[in-house]
């Protein structure tokens, strides 16, 4: 039965380099390591299909996101890994083949559809087919690199983006279309991954720790992280873990939560400014609660939201900071710490009761984790080899 989704391909890229005169011992140990961490970082709500030579290809049902944010969060959080991957790689060896020597010229680009997908169950993987299909896999020959100089990249379709509801987002890609024989004119928004790169390498972290937090706020959900995560931070939500009556977010960059954004949580006429200090999807998060009582009592707080993965779902853990602020402002605000506690502990229960009814009844999805067996990543890197050398 035809099923309505999204279709990802993460594509590793920079082969020519890689294998001139290189060692196929090496170089097939590198790719294992880094199509190894491809499909580690294809996270639930994604679901791996299978993969193509160095290609993981994947799928997400049309209900997996309650966020499209969170989509490219994931493909963020995916390059920044194979960055960092790449580079111990590069730092930990001391042999000098070519094949090792050359690991920096390899590079990652994805791909992002949305439509209609049919799921065929095959002796060792699941095969995506269909129309949407096709359009995907044409995008893996492209010009883009050509005609923009983006070499790491993430693709977004039109239809992805008007799925995900990211239109915002694109103003800081660029736009590019691709010509098909068999498909005709596909538009695309293209984002460059190397200045998300270049920024996290600068990023500094807030958080909690743990012996510094006054209280610790902890729960299990049966969920995986990056559903949790939406939950934890879609405003529609947050005003239940705020107990407010409404929620606006300030600040924001091209329609995207991150460090910077602010909520602004209104009860009744008074409004609550939730600065966000930082931001690390579906690991962490921090922000800033602000609070007086009239203008010379005033304090804050810094509140971290941990998300861990556990066997069956998530364990979220708050971790709530010593005020800070004016004496006074101090003094009331630790007074007022342990009944804080017991509102924020009675929150996070509804909310978790919310998240267990709409896992129940479908509106929101949980998708079966996806593995992919060792000798099958052997043999595509085998294979993703074999053909670079063959051109």
């Amino acid at each position: 039965m035809a099923e309505r989704g999204y279709l990802v391909i993460a594509d590793i890229t920079g082969y020519t380099a890689f294998l001139s005169g290189s060692e196929l011992e090496h170089a097939e140990d590198s790719l294992k390591d880094l199509i190894g961490l491809l499909i580690e970082q294809t996270k639930s709500p994604l679901v791996i299909s299978r993969l193509e030579g160095d290609a993981v290809i994947s799928y997400a049902p049309e209900a997996s996101f309650l966020q499209g944010q969170t989509m490219v969060e994931i493909i963020e959080n995916t390059y920044i890994e194979f960055r960092e991957a790449r580079q111990r790689m590069r730092l930990n060896t001391t042999c000098t083949c070519n094949a090792c020597q050359n690991i920096p010229n390899l590079d990652l680009k994805f791909f992002v559809h949305h439509g209609t997908y049919v799921l065929q169950n095959m002796a060792n993987y699941t095969e995506l087919v269909g129309n949407d299909v096709n359009v995907a896999h044409r995008l893996l020959k492209n010009n883009i690199n050509e005609e923009t100089g983006i070499a790491a990249y993430a693709a977004y379709t039109e239809a992805a983006v008007e799925a995900l509801g990211i239109r915002e987002f694109v103003d800081e890609m660029q736009e590019h279309s691709e010509e098909f024989p068999d498909v005709g004119e596909v538009k695309l928004y293209v984002e460059n991954l190397e200045p998300l790169w270049q920024r996290e390498s600068k990023r500094r972290r807030v958080f909690v720790e743990p012996d510094e937090a006054i209280f610790v706020i902890e729960t299990e959900i049966p969920a995986e992280p990056p559903l949790v995560w939406d939950y934890f931070t879609k405003p529609e939500y947050r005003m239940v873990l705020s107990g407010s009556d409404s929620m606006e977010v300030e600040d924001m960059r091209s329609g995207r939560l991150d460090e910077g954004a602010v909520y602004v949580c209104a009860h009744g006429d008074e409004k609550v400014r939730q600065p966000v200090l930082d931001w690390r999807p579906f690991d962490y998060y921090t922000y800033e609660i602000e609070g007086s009582f009239g203008l010379s009592i005033t304090f804050s707080i810094t509140f971290t939201t941990r998300f861990i993965p556990i066997e069956g779902g998530t364990r979220v853990l708050g971790f709530c900071s010593r005020p800070e602020g004016s004496i006074i402002g101090r003094n009331v605000a630790r007074l007022l710490a342990s009944g804080f506690r017991r509102q924020n502990e009675a929150e996070v229960e509804k909310l978790r009761k919310i998240i267990m009814k709409e896992l129940e009844t479908g509106v929101a999805v949980r998708p079966e984790a996806s593995s992919v067996p060792e000798d099958q990543v052997t043999a595509a890197a085998q294979a993703s080899l074999a053909e670079a050398g063959a051109d």
